[in-house]
This record gives C-alpha cells, structure tokens and sequence, in this order.
C-alpha cells in the first residue's frame, strides 16, 4: 500500500510540473524574410557610389524594412528580426542620401565649369579667328606651348592628304564661321549645357564630357536662309588639380537641339583593351 501511494504521489507531481516546464520553453518566432532583404538591399546600395542605378537598391532597403517592422508589430509572437530590419533602413538611407547628394553637388560642379568653358569659346567663334577655333581643339597641355597664330600656320603647313582628314573633321566649323563671316550682324552665343557626366568612351581613363548648346542669329543670307540655327560643341575635360581642363572634341552645324546621343561605352575583352 506504502509503494502504491507513493507512486500515485510521483505520477501527481510530474502531471502538475508539465505545464510549468512546458510554459517556460519559448515560442519559436522566424525571422522576417523582407527584413532579411532589407538588409542585402542596404548593402547593394552602397555601390550607388559608383552607380546612381543602385539607388533602386537604396529605396527597396528603406521599403522592405519599414514593411518587416509593421509586420513584426502586427505579429511578435510569430516574427522577428527588427534589428536587421532597423539596419536595412539605416544603410538605404544613408548610402541612398549621400550618393544622391554628391551625385547633384559634382553634376552642378561640373556644368559650372562647362558652362564657363563655353561661354569662352562662343567669344573665340564670334571673333571670326580660324586659328582661335583650331586652337581650341588642342588638350589643354598643347595649347600652353601653341598660339592661335601658331596652330593656324600648323594647319597650312599640313600636307594635302592630312588636310584632307582635317577638314573632314573641321567641316561644320568651317561652315559655321561662314555663316558669322557673311554678315557683321551675325551672332554666336552659348545658351546651355545640354548634357554632362564621366567620359566612358575613354575606357579606364577617367575623364569628363560636356555638351554645349550655341545659337546663330542674323539675318542670314542665300546660303543660310534660316535667321536662327543652332551649333552644338562637344566637350572633353579632365580634372587638373581642383579645376576643370576642357578641350573641344567635335561640332555638329547645323544642330537640332536636344538631338545628340553621347556613343556606346567600348566592351573590354577583359585584357584591357576596348572593342
């Protein structure tokens, strides 16, 4: 009778501890899979440095976290993983803002220092002076050791077959200069930037390009019965300690504005070299 009550006595204890043990074991919560994206997307988007296309990844960062949080809230019990959640938002919006910013503070940096450029070589082209165009399309290390007058007798002294390629090159400006020569009130002014950014056409030298928009305005003649055109210079630049040096690289004249496209970026065949 002894063993029997004191088995009925263990049996008693361990049906009542069961809960208690079995309240004490924590409820398995998964972690939230959109704050787990969060995160991949706060570190992908601190290539927008390099890309503004990664700003994409930026914007999902902050929206894939915010949502992660408010499901969290709606489901503690069963969800977890506010700290990569918080982490998500915090590097989308950090890496998105400050890439956006320095993105916008270099683009104006860099149309200021095109349009300064242009500005100055509308005054060359209304000068009428051959050599002052051509001059202007030497790199800026050639055109500390050349004159106008210098580059003008450079071209004179060109040999016929090289002239040839020369003046292929120089056509539309010489056709633009003869337009401003035909008349004294013949005007060439610059009117804007129309587009502006890294040069990839040089490969892996980095470097810059700008394209400037020109107005002609007189009151033309047989040969130009339009009293309004428009010229667009294409500008390369690189940076010489805190300045902006730019080149003129090509001209289109006669030009309907907004109609360039800049050409494709050369494909590397992965021995550094650009197709």
């Amino acid at each position: 009778m002894a063993t029997d009550q004191t088995s009925r006595l263990i049996a008693e204890d361990v049906a009542e501890a069961l809960p208690a043990i079995e309240n004490e074991i924590p409820t398995y919560r998964a972690i939230s899979t959109r704050a787990v994206f969060s995160v991949i997307c706060g570190v992908l988007a601190s290539f927008s440095f390099a890309s503004l296309s990664f700003l994409i990844f930026a914007v999902l960062a902050v929206v894939l976290g915010g949502a992660a949080i408010l499901a969290i809230k709606r489901h503690p019990d069963m969800l977890t993983g506010r700290g990569l959640a918080n982490a998500g938002i915090a590097m989308g919006l950090i890496f998105g803002l400050v890439s956006a910013t320095y993105s916008g503070v270099q683009s104006f940096v860099l149309t200021q220092a095109a349009t300064r450029f242009g500005r100055e070589y509308a005054a060359a082209v209304q000068s009428g002076s051959w050599g002052k165009m051509l001059w202007y399309t030497f790199p800026p290390e050639t055109r500390k050791n050349k004159t106008p007058e210098e580059a003008l007798r450079e071209y004179e002294a060109t040999k016929t077959k090289e002239r040839m390629m020369v003046d292929q090159k120089t056509g539309p400006m010489q056709t633009l200069r003869k337009r401003l020569a035909s008349s004294k009130d013949e005007a060439f002014h610059f009117v804007d930037i129309e587009a502006q950014g890294l040069d990839e056409g040089h490969g892996r030298d980095l470097g810059y390009y700008a394209t400037a928009l020109f107005e002609v305005e007189g009151p033309g003649n047989k040969d130009f019965p339009e009293k309004k055109q428009f010229a667009l210079a294409i500008f390369k630049g690189r940076i010489q300690g805190r300045h902006y040096e730019w080149w003129v690289e090509d001209v289109r004249f006669p030009y309907q504005p907004r109609s360039y496209k800049a050409p494709a970026k050369p494909v590397d065949d992965g021995h550094g070299h650009a197709h």
